[in-house]
């Protein structure tokens, strides 16, 4: 069962900015990821029992507002993982107490390399320009209609055209691209502040977020000039919105933009059109925002003069709701108070309902997320629904019981697997050089050992596999593995000691939230049995370790001094990113949307394992939304809304990136490769995301052509997902007399794939 991926180069191998235009007609190449080996894909990983603790049943949080800032300990990361630099610098930044930096947000391209890749703040994408003729901060939005599919029927992949600059800020002062710098300070999890600089005096700022619905900059000192490389067929002033002037603007494209100017007190600025493709403001000016939609909607007029600089998040979780609020904070004024902002499909489907009101007759299309509807608010409000789901098996198929009731055959059978996987050589298996991959191995092991402990409660297989699955998380406590973590200085986060290539590129920050939760939730299983068990040490001698990796992956508080705030989790996007410090034409990505989920999952498991409510409710709280967010761009049901029709029989995205979706994998093209990513791993968490009516869609369109001719480890990744829809087909596989262990990826054991499937018969 191969799991490779092409090698990784360096970020200045990445092809070039240009590379696929809108007449491209050529597959957009795949950024750079690491390569491991011939090792297969992860699946890490329960009879009615007398126990009734939190490994069993399903814990439902009732709790206010989450202090996100005293979930987890703050201090030095432990003395285990060494000190170094980082190979990749800090960009140069106009402040330098700053937290740590963000690895995997929208805005990384501009903290890498030349910084002349694009960032997508949806709808918008903006980029560094020093073309000879434009250069400054670039802007595009593009339309569902400029996008381009590959051949095929569906299509692999769609891509929208990059390095349309259908506006470009400058200025006077800025005499050639050699003559300005791009600056950047306080980079959050949700924003960061962009200067093109000429000098400490004389620079124009851009706070960027996503989901803004002006490019505001603010002009410091300049003479502003505005740049269009597709040409101004009409730049006209409009009406004056008390101190802001609005203009109409028609470019050679026929696409309608609004510009609104508001100059300091007492400094009237006028424009003039100078040719086709440039417009000179009147004069220098102390101070002066001038602002671009794309759009002409009047209703657009109550924003303009305000616009956002940050966000604020806040979440809570009452029963089985979780609610999470955006709050921006705003500069400037307008005549409502507030400012333009476009909302994703997920979030107006998730809206409170105040939300409503707040809603304008404006639609700009997003990349590859739908629709984007235009507010005017300083404030996104959702709710999701959360999983009522712990350590136990759970399903959301209809009528079936949660938690499950095993038979007597049932429990047999688990028993029959587990007396032979207690066997296993954890510790040497478990000894790879690979965080991911040998986090999947322990992940196996941790949920035979829950398997032995509260499913058919073998105290004699307990006492087997416990010291063993101590013995092997003792090595990566120890930090003795063969490419031990090290604690970067320079970006704050636990990196592989490897090459960038090595490990999927974790010494770069990529997938950490892949590799680090197999290890989480192994720690949480850990916790529980031994505690069960009657030792009760494990969690109190190795706590500090696990959350140091949570911390690196999902910290939630922006005052920790060394690890930035959800490097991972994008709260607007709705999941993770897995791309970390290389630049890519297309912008962050993600591969696996099923061990997104898992990370999300390991946090709640953490929390309860740590009884930890906070720590529960912020696991909730990602899980409702991924369900929300998933289910729109990443797994197409067939009566998805959002996604392009012809793309929707795809069932799945494949990676997904911020400018394009290609139905294929870093690892392979295999039919089953390119689906199950997407399932991977198979555990309670997953019937709350992967849906019992899709699921039953992708194995009838998708699945069941292919399964008889798929004979390694893959064939039980996807009889082991059937049961998220047909639990009985899954479980006569698993168990039927035939069954061969070559059919078990190195993260899966029969035990678990029986104690799941057989858990809902």
């Amino acid at each position: 069962m191969s799991y490779q991926r092409p090698p990784m180069p360096l970020p200045d191998d990445e092809p070039s900015l240009l590379q696929h235009i809108q007449s491209s007609k050529v597959a957009p190449p795949l950024p750079p990821r690491g390569l491991e080996g011939d090792r297969p894909p992860p699946l890490p990983v329960r009879k009615e029992t007398t126990r009734r603790g939190v490994a069993q049943v399903p814990f439902t949080t009732a709790t206010s507002t989450i202090d996100l800032n005293g979930i987890l300990p703050s201090g030095p990361p432990l003395d285990v993982f060494s000190r170094v630099g980082h190979e990749v610098p800090l960009p140069p930044m106009a402040r330098q107490d700053s937290p740590p930096v963000q690895t995997n947000k929208f805005y990384g391209n501009m903290l890498l390399g030349n910084q002349a890749n694009a960032v997508w703040t949806h709808p918008y994408s903006l980029w560094y320009a020093r073309d000879s003729n434009f250069f400054g901060m670039a802007v595009s939005h593009t339309t569902s209609s400029q996008r381009v599919y590959g051949s095929g029927t569906p299509p692999q992949y769609f891509f929208n055209p990059i390095g349309i600059k259908s506006f470009v800020f400058s200025s006077a002062e800025f005499e050639g691209p050699g003559d300005l710098s791009l600056k950047l300070g306080s980079p959050k999890h949700m924003s960061v502040q962009v200067y093109l600089h000429k000098n400490d005096e004389q620079y124009v700022h851009f706070p960027l977020l996503q989901g803004m619905g002006f490019v505001s900059a603010v002009y410091v000192n300049m003479q502003p000039k505005i740049q269009s490389a597709v040409g101004f067929r009409r730049f006209e002033s409009a009406q004056i919105l008390g101190s802001t002037q609005k203009y109409n603007v028609l470019l050679e494209d026929n696409r309608k933009w609004t510009v609104y100017v508001t100059p300091a007190p007492g400094q009237p600025l006028s424009f003039e059109l100078q040719g086709g493709n440039t417009v000179l403001g009147s004069h220098r000016v102390s101070q002066c925002l001038i602002q671009i939609v794309a759009d002409d909607s009047s209703a657009i007029d109550q924003a303009a003069g305000c616009y956002p600089t940050d966000c604020s998040l806040a979440c809570s979780v009452a029963g089985g709701t979780g609610t999470y609020k955006l709050t921006y904070q705003l500069a400037g004024s307008s005549v409502s108070g507030k400012t333009l902002m476009y909302a994703l499909p997920h979030h107006v489907s998730s809206f409170c309902k105040p939300m409503t009101s707040k809603l304008i007759e404006s639609k700009l299309d997003s990349t590859v997320c739908g629709q984007m509807t235009g507010l005017i608010t300083d404030v996104f409000e959702m709710t999701v629904s959360v999983p009522n789901v712990g350590f136990f098996p759970a399903t959301t198929i209809p009528g079936k019981n949660n938690p499950p009731q095993y038979s007597a055959d049932v429990l047999e059978a688990i028993k029959k697997a587990a007396s032979s996987e207690v066997n296993g050589d954890v510790i040497n298996e478990s000894n790879l050089n690979s965080m991911y991959f040998s986090g999947k191995v322990l992940a196996k092991y941790a949920w035979v050992l829950y398997c032995c402990c509260y499913i058919i409660n073998d105290s004699a297989l307990v006492s087997q596999l416990l010291p063993k699955l101590k013995g092997a998380m003792g090595r990566f406590v120890g930090n003795s593995q063969i490419l031990p973590l090290r604690y970067d200085k320079t970006w704050g986060g636990l990196i592989s000691s490897g090459t960038p290539s090595d490990d999927f590129g974790n010494s770069y920050y990529n997938d950490h939230h892949f590799h680090y939760s197999y290890h989480v939730i192994t720690a949480a299983i850990l916790s529980i049995v031994d505690r069960d068990a009657g030792e009760n040490s494990w969690l109190t001698e190795n706590r500090e370790w696990v959350e140091n990796l949570l911390r690196d992956y999902a910290n939630p508080s922006e005052y920790d001094s060394y690890f930035p705030a959800f490097r991972s989790f994008d709260w607007f996007n709705g999941h993770s990113w897995a791309k970390g410090l290389f630049e890519s034409g297309d912008g962050k990505d993600e591969e696996s949307s099923s061990e997104d989920v898992n990370a999300s999952y390991a946090i709640k498991l953490w929390g309860l394992a740590t009884h930890n409510q906070s720590l529960i409710a912020l696991g909730d709280i990602q899980l409702g939304i991924l369900n929300t967010s998933l289910n729109s761009y990443f797994l197409y049901s067939d009566d998805n809304k959002i996604m392009p029709p012809s793309f929707i029989p795809n069932k799945v995205s494949g990676i997904l990136f911020e400018n394009k979706i290609d139905h294929t994998t870093y690892f392979g093209t295999n039919l089953e490769y390119i689906q199950m990513i997407h399932a991977i791993p198979i555990t309670p968490a997953s019937s709350f995301v992967r849906h019992p009516t899709f699921v039953q869609e992708e194995w009838d369109q998708k699945l069941a052509p292919i399964v008889a001719q798929v004979q390694d480890g893959w064939k039980g990744v996807m009889l082991l997902n059937l049961a998220l829809c047909n639990p009985k087909a899954s479980y006569d596989f698993f168990n039927s007399s035939s069954f061969t262990s070559a059919y078990l990826d190195n993260g899966q054991s029969l035990t678990w794939s029986l104690a799941y499937s057989g858990a809902f018969l």
